[in-house]
């Protein structure tokens, strides 16, 4: 009976929303005379992925959102220079959802779906960017509230599903141009033109779960006010690194493993141009273990080894599902009929034997150099694949750069395994039965969910929205390998 009628008192709730975000206009005329907002040097607007709302009440505590926050400027937003010397962060509230994996109450029956919710958390976002008002949280992130968020320049942030909802912002606002100028950071798009799911598949929607595959960022935003952008991915993400022939089986299994490693909050790693395309640069972060072997690297002892040798040869038939000539910018949907060379695929995959064998040396004796049978160490795309760098289309300029320390030649040329592997394993830890509801900041509290500890962020955001990005740390641009 209680759980009926809690489903019951959600109905009216849930229908107020659209009306909510229509009056936001009416709301923004009446702030504008009574307290117009403060001008900035510019804003960084930052979006959660699925389950994380980054708002208080909410599934995300306080110590979750400055982490998250921490993580998404000092790796990305900061280091492309792209929000100002003075860049002030705000949490944006989206609804997170993706049904069933995120619902709530239990039965889940009640939970939105990914169309839904992308269609929620855009509305707000367009409040925020065209000063009206939205829902956000600010630092130190221990309340949220429906405000204008001030000044006319800003950097929207957008992670996995949020990457979505500035995907379909930045096509709106290059039909109806802001105020001031907007960039956008995505990291994990499913939008990506060359790699990510929803181009892959463009045009098919799922009405069971409410996915409609949207297509790709654009990339044509007009000058000389361009929406300029930066694409960052994980090697075989599936989200976002999709395989180009999605019949290639192999392939299809790589990326599945590869989710939990490389998909989730939090991941780093040592970055790569990959190429420019109009407005939009991108970047790769390399797979340095093949996921299909990653697992592995937990056995002791031999198991680093046995990847080590195997990764390889491996890696070659995998990436005979991906096209990595074509640039990431350029739209390329799925490709059933696409195969590489045969003659060139068996020559590359005969040379990567040998190769495995003399990573598996190098990683035993510990020198990079030591490889008896004179290999070559290959690159992200394995033994024969192309270079990183794709090469620009119609650039709007030289690369928006990043930063990140630069690895040595000698970190470079050898694929040792780490045992124990941390740059993007910390997946998230959510409470399924409890996410937040999308009908007002007032909703009840649903739980907290765990949240790296605060105290390894490398800035706190209050010290960030003062610092300078004329730094000498965020000076060094991102390799351009």
């Amino acid at each position: 009976m209680t759980r009926r009628l809690w489903h019951a008192l959600l109905i009216p709730v849930r229908a107020l929303i659209p009306i909510w975000l229509g009056l936001t206009t009416v709301l923004a005329t009446l702030a504008a005379t009574v307290s117009p907002p403060i001008a900035l040097a510019g804003t960084a607007l930052y979006m959660g992925g699925t389950g994380h709302t980054l708002t208080i009440p909410g599934p995300d505590p306080p110590s979750y959102i400055e982490s998250y926050v921490d993580w998404a400027h000092d790796n990305f937003v900061g280091p492309s220079q792209l929000c100002g010397p003075s860049c002030t962060p705000a949490a944006v509230y989206t609804p997170a959802e993706f049904w069933p994996a995120e619902f709530w109450p239990d039965t889940g029956l009640d939970s939105m779906t990914f169309d839904e919710s992308v269609a929620v958390g855009l509305a707000n976002l367009d409040n925020c960017l065209r000063q009206r008002p939205c829902a956000v949280t600010d630092p130190p992130y221990t309340s949220s509230e429906i405000r204008v968020v001030g000044g006319t320049d800003f950097t929207v942030f957008g992670y996995s599903d949020s990457a979505t909802i500035a995907t379909i912002a930045k096509s709106n606002l290059i039909a109806h141009p802001p105020a001031g100028s907007v960039n956008f950071v995505l990291v994990a798009s499913g939008n990506r033109p060359n790699g990510g799911i929803l181009e892959r598949f463009v045009g098919v929607h799922l009405p069971i779960l409410g996915v409609t595959f949207n297509g790709a960022t654009v990339t044509n935003s007009p000058q000389p006010t361009p929406l300029t952008t930066v694409d960052v991915v994980h090697q075989y993400d599936l989200v976002a690194d999709f395989p180009t022939n999605p019949l290639n089986l192999l392939a299809d299994l790589n990326a599945l493993i590869a989710f939990p490693y490389d998909h989730p909050e939090f991941g780093t790693g040592t970055p790569l141009l990959q190429g420019q395309y109009q407005d939009s640069t991108y970047y790769l972060f390399p797979a340095e273990v093949l996921p299909l072997v990653r697992p592995l690297t937990v056995v002791p002892y031999l198991g680093p080894l046995l990847a080590t040798v195997l990764d390889p040869p491996l890696r070659v038939l995998v990436e005979t599902g991906y096209d990595r000539t074509i640039n990431p910018g350029a739209p390329t949907p799925a490709k059933y009929l696409y195969f590489p060379n045969p003659i060139a695929t068996t020559v590359n995959f005969l040379t990567a034997i040998p190769t495995g064998w003399d990573n598996g040396i190098s990683y035993l004796t510990g020198d990079p150099a030591n490889r008896p049978f004179h290999t070559t160490p290959p690159g992200p795309y394995g033994v024969g694949g192309p270079p990183v760098n794709a090469g620009a289309v119609d650039p709007y300029g030289p690369p928006t750069p990043l930063v990140t320390i630069t690895p040595t030649p000698a970190a470079l040329s050898a694929r040792s395994i780490d045992p124990f592997p941390t740059s993007s394993e910390d997946s998230r830890r959510r409470n399924a039965s409890n996410p937040l509801r999308p009908s007002s900041l007032d909703a009840r509290n649903r739980g907290q969910r765990a949240a790296p500890d605060p105290t390894a962020a490398r800035s706190t955001a209050l010290k960030r929205s003062a610092a300078s990005s004329t730094e000498p740390a965020r000076k060094r641009a991102w390799s351009a390998q």
